[in-house]
């Protein structure tokens, strides 16, 4: 497979091949598709629990509470995710 860069990406590359923490091109591309992959996977997680949320709304299916106890209420059912 051949891949094009714009010359920013292809500076991109450059710049993380330089960290040393990557061996080739190649690596930094497939850091970077595993990156995508987890943040769309989040994102899919978001989207299905804001629409369960917002039909839980409509139903009358909620309780109020502050935001420390929303932070703590989401981190429970991410990790749970």
């Amino acid at each position: 497979m051949t891949i094009s860069l714009t010359p920013a990406l292809d500076a991109l590359v450059a710049q993380k091949l330089a960290t040393g923490l990557y061996e080739s091109p190649g690596e930094v591309v497939r850091e970077a598709l595993r990156q995508m992959v987890a943040r769309d996977s989040s994102l899919e997680w978001l989207r299905q629990e804001a629409a369960t949320g917002f039909e839980q709304l409509e139903r009358g299916e909620f309780v109020e509470m502050d935001r420390e106890a929303f932070m703590d209420r989401f981190r429970e059912c991410r990790q749970a995710a």
